[in-house]
């Protein structure tokens, strides 16, 4: 597999890092998540639907193995260390300074393994003025400034409908370990990088900044329109809802004469339709009203005009483009059958990228796992005395 030869060790709960984390296991990396014993991540009990199955856990856990540590011992501490001694990476979004103060910082750990990616996530970042404050996905969707542009247009600001900062900062994470894996490939050294929610939900704004540099203007909740692009949001028709968009003015009239909305014809630049957009989007609004959504998603397809309809979760698992790409995958976790996102990235020479098995039960691994590390029956009783692997 593409990463069969990393071994990552993830000290991490809830979303952020452990989505990072699934993603590169899917991809063949040998993860290793240390979790409480007793406890374990956090996410294992919400939202536990049939069978104590927690869809939260589960999705961000696949293919991964779970060791119990007690980090508050002296023990647990050390055949942490042991454990990090023989890793690619090490991921962790604890709090400032926790990793630190558990002995288990990039300096502490470098010293054994050189050559060692550390990889930290947190709210803020480690740098800052607000590096010390704790941060979560909605406290940093507000801060960043993506909720004061999503919900209804001139209505009050939302926060997105999935965790976007945990998820983005996780795939940012993918993508820094992945470049420091490179770099210790060509040099022999590892190294250290860390990213906040906050730094990654702020990189979504993109070109808002910049606009908002240029104009002077402030933009406001969006609704399902475009910053700049009219006609480009969701429209009501007959019997449901459609989104569309016209991607530039040289097929303004193959859209209208797709549509037959020949009142709007005169607004041939996007510039023409900003300036106009109340009496632009309202005929087309009229329009469509005329005709259900299906009828018009053939005419706009047909026409080679990007369209879709609005889907909830359920329309989205049975699309049959999500079955074509194999976006979800079904997968035997102890007596349950579960369905579980998939990787999203394909690769024609790879047939095994995406999920292989379930997410681990706490602690299934923390003897096979340590009995190796340990390398000696003595120095795992020692660690075992020493309350390592919890009472």
């Amino acid at each position: 597999m593409l990463l069969d030869d990393v071994f990552i060790v993830e000290l991490a709960v809830h979303r952020a890092a452990p989505f990072c984390t699934a993603l590169l296991a899917d991809m063949g990396a040998d993860v290793v998540k240390i979790e409480r014993p007793g406890v374990g991540d956090p996410t294992r009990t919400q939202g536990a639907g049939p069978e104590g199955k927690s869809g939260y856990f589960s999705a961000l856990n696949r293919n991964k193995r779970s060791v119990e540590l007690d980090l508050k011992t002296d023990a647990g501490q050390e055949a942490a260390r042991e454990l990090a001694a023989d890793a690619d990476v090490f991921i962790e979004n604890f709090g400032y300074g926790v990793a630190e103060r558990l002995g288990l910082g990039y300096d502490r750990l470098a010293e054994a393994a050189p050559e060692l990616v550390y990889a930290s996530i947190k709210g803020y970042g480690k740098t800052g003025p607000m590096k010390k404050k704790p941060g979560l996905d909605l406290i940093l969707q507000a801060e960043g400034g993506i909720m004061s542009l999503t919900g209804p247009e001139d209505g009050d600001p939302v926060k997105m409908g999935q965790a976007v900062g945990d998820l983005t900062s996780g795939m940012f994470a993918a993508i820094g370990i992945l470049a420091r894996l490179h770099e210790a490939e060509q040099t022999g050294s590892g190294g250290q990088f860390d990213v906040g929610l906050f730094d990654a939900i702020v990189t979504l704004l993109n070109e808002y900044p910049t606009q908002y540099d240029l104009t002077g203007e402030v933009p406001g909740t969006q609704g399902t329109s475009h910053q700049t692009l009219i006609p480009y949001q969701l429209f009501d028709t007959a019997d449901g809802q459609i989104v569309l968009g016209v991607p530039s003015d040289d097929r303004w009239d193959d859209f209208v004469d797709a549509v037959g909305c020949e009142e709007v014809r005169e607004y041939g630049t996007n510039d023409e339709r900003t300036a106009n957009r109340e009496a632009v989007v309202g005929s087309i609004q009229e329009r469509l009203n005329e005709e259900p959504a299906d009828h018009w998603a053939g005419v706009l397809t047909e026409a080679n005009f990007p369209n879709g309809p609005l889907n909830d979760v359920a329309e989205v698992v049975d699309h049959p483009q999500a079955e074509a790409r194999e976006l979800f995958t079904r997968i035997e976790d102890r007596g349950v059958d579960l369905m579980l996102p998939n990787h999203p990235l394909h690769f024609p020479d790879y047939d095994n990228v995406g999920v292989r098995g379930p997410a681990p039960g706490l602690g299934e691994h923390t003897e096979s796992v340590f009995n190796e590390v340990a390398g000696d029956q003595t120095t795992l009783d020692e660690w075992r005395a020493g309350g390592a692997f919890g009472d």
